[in-house]
């Protein structure tokens, strides 16, 4: 079972938010704090059209090559638990065409402490605590 959280994305350009499960992909690499947001996610948080500050550009994917709009500094990202909160972070945003689902780059989920205990059986939990999590399921 793959590891998906729950996230609150705020956009810094509209202020609006949204609830959404983000699944932890170790396989997508960043040097920076990115996220890929399907075009659907992105248009409720206002990013789409993309904004004046966005770029094209090609990113290399398991898939091969795609064309993605990159948006620096577009979020709010705080891991939502019953229990306790992520403390938030700023990302950069790729608005994907071809994925369904918001993908947290290995940079983010080192940023947000967030420690991967079994990835099969889809259990984590934040560093320092040793309460074990499940993936998240739904909204």
């Amino acid at each position: 079972m793959p590891i998906r959280v729950k996230v609150r994305l705020r956009s810094l350009r509209s202020n609006r938010s949204v609830l959404v499960p983000a699944l932890l992909n170790t396989g997508f690499t960043s040097d920076e704090l990115d996220i890929h947001i399907p075009k659907n996610i992105a248009s409720e948080l206002g990013l789409w059209p993309p904004p004046e500050n966005s770029s094209l550009e090609v990113l290399n994917t398991a898939g091969g090559e795609v064309l993605s709009y990159f948006i620096p500094d577009a979020v709010e990202l705080t891991v939502i638990e019953e229990d306790k909160n992520s403390k938030t972070i700023t990302c950069n945003v790729i608005i994907s065409l071809h994925e369904q689902e918001v993908l947290l780059s290995d940079a983010v989920i080192e940023e947000l402490e967030i420690e991967i205990l079994s990835p099969r059986t889809g259990l984590w939990r934040f560093k320092g605590e040793d309460k074990i999590r499940k993936s998240f399921t739904s909204i």
